[in-house]
């Protein structure tokens, strides 16, 4: 987790490099486009417009830099602004051959689109930085050495997960009872797919945020659990629809007040926006998070991204053959991910 003062810190560079180049591309073009070969605008009133624009997104972002708490919004408008600049500025170099110049402009926004959308999900929940560190908030002090732990699992991995965090809470003398959240649709979760189709139909439940039927959990209102872990995998940059669905149904909502609460991740990467979203259902059930991890699939980038959806389409790793030497052994969590894993399920025990 990259420290909010960094990122802080990063929208001034953008506020001085969008304000004052901006405001120097005005008034130099000329001569800076015959060094470097660019013609010269045909519409100068659109040119001015897109530079003045641009310039006007400095200042947003200075004013994010002077006060982030209060200009939050101001990221999602920087988010969308600069995510639009840079999808135009692909476009018209691919299919219409603008000059590379202006490719340098689209991925200086495309790396502070991710820039603002790493601040924005650290200023909407504050402490995740502390507890990403390790670090265990106040609980509620009844301790009654007893947890639940609410998971799902689609490969196994959220599984292999549950089994380290069950031994490390048993090894130092918690009863541990387990919920694993089950889909209505068993034909469409279900690994290994039956096709290809049913692979895209999950990915796009995911990539539009669509919800998911479960089971009825059952979840007692009084019960004298003081510890209740929620493991989620991160699907598609957010939380998977099966957990989600746990907060969905306001009948679960008991279970969950005044309890201590901590949000498991596992996945490939990308887990903040996951981890931010696990935290926020916890908190509006009335849930008192003390802690949350995430922990990630062993291996290194772009591979893992590539094994995983080889894997989820081929339904075992390291298909197809002739990408082997690119794909990773294995598709779960790394061997020091679920080391880790049952270290912090200890340290909870012991809080």
């Amino acid at each position: 987790m990259i420290k909010g003062k960094y990122l802080r810190y990063a929208c001034l560079v953008t506020a001085f490099v969008n304000a004052f180049g901006n405001l120097g591309l005005m008034l130099i073009y000329r001569p800076l486009f015959d060094l470097l070969g660019i013609s010269v605008p045909i519409d100068l009133h659109y040119f001015y417009w897109m530079a003045g624009l641009s310039f006007t997104n400095g200042v947003l972002a200075y004013y994010i830099f002077d006060n982030p708490e209060e200009n939050r919004t101001l990221l999602k408008v920087g988010i969308v602004g600069k995510g639009i600049f840079s999808l135009m500025t692909f476009y018209f170099c691919i299919f219409h051959g603008i000059h590379w110049f202006f490719l340098i402009l689209g991925l200086w926004d495309v790396i502070f689109v991710l820039i603002f959308w790493i601040y924005l999900i650290q200023l909407q929940a504050p402490d995740l930085t502390r507890m990403n560190s390790g670090e265990l908030l106040p609980g509620r002090g009844h301790i009654s050495r007893k947890a639940m732990i609410l998971y799902y699992s689609l490969t196994g991995t959220g599984a292999a997960s549950v089994e380290r965090i069950q031994k490390g809470l048993e090894t130092t003398g918690y009863n541990v009872d387990t919920i694993q959240v089950r889909p209505v649709d068993k034909k469409l979760f279900h690994f290994p797919f039956d096709s290809v189709l049913s692979f895209i139909s999950l990915t796009l439940l995911a990539i539009l945020r669509r919800k998911a039927r479960v089971e009825p959990l059952n979840l007692p209102s009084d019960h004298d659990y003081d510890l209740i872990i929620i493991e989620s995998q991160t699907w598609f940059v957010g939380m998977s629809a099966i957990v989600e669905a746990i907060f969905q149904n306001e009948n679960n909502r008991p279970f969950f007040q005044g309890r201590d609460a901590v949000a498991i991740i596992v996945c490939r990467g990308l887990w903040r926006r996951s981890q931010a979203m696990l935290m926020r259902h916890l908190e509006e059930f009335g849930s008192n998070v003390i802690g949350t991890q995430a922990y990630t699939h062993v291996g290194w980038e772009p591979s893992r991204l590539f094994s995983l959806a080889a894997y989820f389409i081929y339904g075992k790793t390291e298909q197809p053959v002739w990408l082997k030497w690119f794909l990773q052994p294995r598709c779960s969590l790394s061997d020091s991910s679920l080391d880790a894993l049952e270290v912090y399920s200890k340290k909870l025990a012991n809080r």
